[in-house]
This record gives C-alpha cells, sequence and structure tokens, in this order.
C-alpha cells in the first residue's frame, strides 16, 4: 500500500519574508510524490478546536480578528488566508492522528504548532493541532492514554501548559534550555540540553527519555519533529547533524515499533540556510516514518 502524507497546498501562505518560511511544507510535498499519496485535510469545526482552545481565542482566529497585543506575541501576520492555513493544519494533524490508529503510522507534511495554549497564540502557533487531535480522538473514544514527543529545538510550552494536570497525557520536551521561550512550562517529562549539544549527547538523552514515556503505556504517539536542531538551523543551537537527525528519527520510529504504540509524526520548527535545506530534512523524516529508503 502507497504511503499516506496529510498535505494541503494552502499552508504555503505568504508571510512577507518572515523567518517562518511556509513554502517548506510545498517543498517537503513535492519531494516525496510519487513515493507518497498526498491526502487534503479538511478544516475542524469550532467545536473541534474548543476542545483544546477558549471560546474568545477560537473566534479570534476564526474571523482573524486579532489585537495589536495578539500579534506581538504571536509574531506572524495574519490574514483570513493565514487563518485557514493554521486550521487545515489542525484538521491535518487529526486525519495523521487517524491514520496512525488505522494502520500504525501516520504523516503530516505540516502541524506541530506546540507554541499554542488555550487561550493565546504565541512563536509562530495560532492554534495546537497536537492537543485537538488527541482530545478529539479521545472524546471520540478511539483512545484513552497518548504521548506527545517533541523533539523542536524550542520547548514544546504551549502543549505543556494545554495538558497540565491531565494524567492521561504524557508530555515530553527535549529542547534547547536558553532559547524560547524564556519561561518555560511544566512538561511531564523535559529535558533541557546546553547550546552545542551534538549526536552523541542528544542520542543518549533520547534513548534514556524514550524509555519513560513508553512506560506511560500510551495507546498513542504524537512526534513533533522540529528540524531546528539541526547544526545549519538559523534560530537553534543544538548540532544535530543531518545524520544526526535521521538517527533521532529512527530511535523515535524503532520505539514505538517495538512497544506497538502508532505514531502520528508532525513536522514542527525548522530554520535552515533556505527553506530548501529545512524541506529537504522533513521529506527525509517523512520518508522515514514512511518505510521508504532515505
Amino acid at each position: 500500500m502507497t504511503p499516506r502524507v496529510v498535505f494541503s497546498p494552502d499552508y504555503a501562505v505568504d508571510y512577507g519574508g518572515h523567518s517562518f518560511a511556509a513554502d517548506k511544507f510545498r517543498l517537503a510535498a513535492e519531494a516525496l510524490k510519487g513515493a507518497v499519496e498526498l491526502v487534503a485535510p479538511a478544516e475542524p469545526s469550532r467545536d473541534d478546536l474548543l476542545l483544546a482552545h477558549d471560546a474568545a481565542w477560537t473566534d479570534k482566529v476564526l474571523s482573524s480578528s486579532l489585537t495589536e497585543a495578539d500579534l506581538k506575541r504571536l509574531e506572524l501576520p495574519f490574514s483570513p488566508e493565514i487563518s485557514r492555513a493554521h486550521r487545515l493544519a489542525v484538521g491535518g494533524t487529526v486525519l495523521a492522528a487517524r491514520h496512525a490508529l488505522e494502520t500504525g503510522t501516520g504523516l503530516h507534511c505540516g502541524g506541530g504548532a506546540h507554541h499554542a495554549f488555550r487561550g493565546h497564540g504565541e512563536g509562530y502557533c495560532a492554534l495546537n493541532d497536537l492537543a485537538v487531535a488527541i482530545l478529539k480522538l479521545r472524546a471520540e473514544g478511539r483512545l484513552s492514554r497518548a504521548a506527545v514527543v517533541d523533539l523542536d529545538v524550542h520547548q514544546g510550552n504551549g502543549t505543556a501548559a494545554i495538558f497540565s494536570g491531565d494524567a492521561a497525557v504524557f508530555t515530553f520536551s527535549m529542547h534547547q534550555g536558553d532559547l524560547y521561550p524564556e519561561m518555560k512550562e511544566r512538561s511531564s517529562l523535559d529535558v533541557e540540553l546546553r547550546a552545542g549539544t551534538g549526536d552523541a549527547e542528544y542520542y543518549d538523552a533520547l534513548r534514556r527519555s524514550l524509555r519513560a514515556v513508553m512506560d506511560f503505556k500510551p495507546d498513542l504517539v504524537l512526534y513533533q519533529a522540529g528540524a531546528d536542531p539541526w547544526e545549519k538551523d538559523r534560530l537553534g543551537g543544538l548540532k544535530l547533524t543531518e545524520i544526526g537527525l535521521l538517527e533521532r528519527d529512527r530511535a523515535v520510529r524503532e520505539t514505538c515499533a517495538l512497544h506497538g504504540v502508532p505514531v502520528a509524526v508532525t513536522l514542527g520548527g525548522g530554520y535552515g540556510p533556505t527553506p530548501a535545506d529545512t524541506a529537504r530534512l522533513h521529506a527525509r523524516t517523512l520518508s522515514l516514518f514512511a518505510g521508504q529508503r532515505v
């Protein structure tokens, strides 16, 4: 069966030269064409968004009526087209999570907006697709316990805050300690790394941490596979090589497979020298989880 990758061309909105280059998602999808089936997501309903976000913030996003203070915190321009891109990304992660429960692996060429809180967006993230996906599938009775494995270079603060006190969700974030956000939230497990951390040290810390995730016995893992731990990333200070990033992904894939836990992959951050550089890394992540040679 041809692997399915969830993607919408509408993700690639123009942010006007912003450091967040949404075109990376389009380029990654193009690199996968012919080897996978690209599947378009549907927009989530307002009720779906309310599972993870409060009504005031949800309605601001739906109507594209963010205040100046909202925009400053989000650090992005906002428009109806950008709002739709963020909403579609939520639908994309929900669909990828469904695929994971059906087949063992779900792939989303987008998503991973881990800085979005229940009542506001920040750090380029307007809506927390990871949280909506978990809460929607749980509300449908499709899972009881879920885990988030967040390996973006920045802490998944919004995800940690949304699930704070929720005993049915394990949030794990391994990130560079001296980067944004300045004020960290408390995940179920946080591993803070020093700037300059390279492949070997990173891999050892990851292996130990994944054991703790599996001890939680989740029904589903949502993997935030940010490419920004790469040594050439413009916003991060970790020193993973391209091979190191691939070994990181392989560790997550093999651990989930060993324990029989379905995994849904989202892409998260990545700010390489060019969008094409980041897209190449994202495409390699998705190809690995699709079982293809990389």
